[in-house]
């Protein structure tokens, strides 16, 4: 299937259904693979929906950062559940979040590079024309999220995808429990988040790949740890606040080198060349100084 076209959306009368108690109340240790898929997906689906929906007549920077989050979010699930939905099936899902989330993203990296480029007109004033541009191009994205993101097919899709995920599960998991198979999936994040680390750390100098990556694994990390508290023994939180911390500041760094790709890639007719390159100088600099924080707390990591 070519994850890039439309994925067939069927108008289905089932919805995904969606647990009414309060969050927590029917999860436990005692829970099954199969029983606790809904009750973790149900509330990240929910939000989605509701972004998507907003999305139509709003254009919050949060709105679109939020999204995004929201199908990041369903691609760790997915993947923590792959064992059972099958690699196909997991594939074609978090191909389309992926995508998505894309769609969602192309104006939150505009809001970004937006907001970093104010800060270079502080010391050059120049600059001023590129930030008017990244205005106009931050609209365009805006006009072509809301185009392509219906909130309708967003959420027949999910409920679609879901529902078949459900059931999957029923068959071949559904009487065993949750314990042993949420823990085994997060010591295999955890494993991947020290490998790549311990990757990153071995450079003599750091590599934007390198820490792409970090970032990315302490994301699964972070957000199979969030899912599966109820589950898992051991308390958890500390681990997730010093995920947060580490995420942030590899964010920082994120920022940084997209909005920088993100500029030199678009096309200003209506500012000089020179103030483009001034903008890149200065995001050169800053991203050299924010790589070398990102690496420090990487090398934390690995030790």
């Amino acid at each position: 299937m070519d994850m890039d076209g439309d994925w067939p959306l069927p108008r289905l009368n089932n919805r995904f259904k969606v647990d009414r108690r309060p969050p927590g109340s029917s999860l436990s240790s005692a829970s099954t693979i199969a029983s606790t898929f809904a009750s973790l997906a149900t509330p990240v689906v929910a939000e989605a929906v509701q972004r998507a929906r907003e999305l139509s007549t709003q254009s919050e920077a949060e709105g679109f950062h939020q999204l995004r989050v929201a199908f990041r979010k369903l691609r760790a699930l997915y993947w923590a559940y792959s064992p059972y939905l099958g690699e196909e099936a997991t594939a074609q899902a978090t191909e389309e979040f992926k995508r998505l989330a894309a769609l969602a993203g192309g104006t939150r990296d505009w809001d970004i590079a937006g907001d970093l480029l104010k800060s270079a007109q502080a010391s050059r004033a120049s600059i001023a024309l590129l930030v008017a541009a990244a205005r106009e191009k931050r609209a365009q994205a805006v006009v072509h999220s809301q185009t392509m993101i219906k909130s309708d097919d967003v959420e027949v899709f999910l409920n679609d995808v879901l529902l078949r995920a459900q059931a999957t599960l029923q068959s071949r998991c559904n009487d065993l429990p949750i314990q042993a198979f949420a823990e085994a999936r997060v010591r295999l994040a955890q494993r991947a988040l020290r490998k790549r680390s311990r990757r990153a750390a071995r450079s003599e100098a750091a590599h934007e790949e390198n820490l792409h990556d970090v970032r990315k694994a302490g994301k699964k990390l972070r957000y199979l740890l969030e899912f599966f508290q109820p589950f898992i023994k051991g308390a958890h939180g500390r681990t997730i606040k010093e995920l947060t911390s580490v995420q942030n500041k590899l964010g920082q760094f994120n920022d940084i080198a997209a909005s920088e790709t993100l500029i030199r890639s678009a096309s200003f007719n209506e500012v000089p060349p020179e103030v483009v390159q001034e903008s890149l100088q200065w995001l050169e600099k800053q991203k050299c100084r924010r790589m070398r924080a990102a690496s420090r707390r990487v090398r934390t990591i690995a030790s």
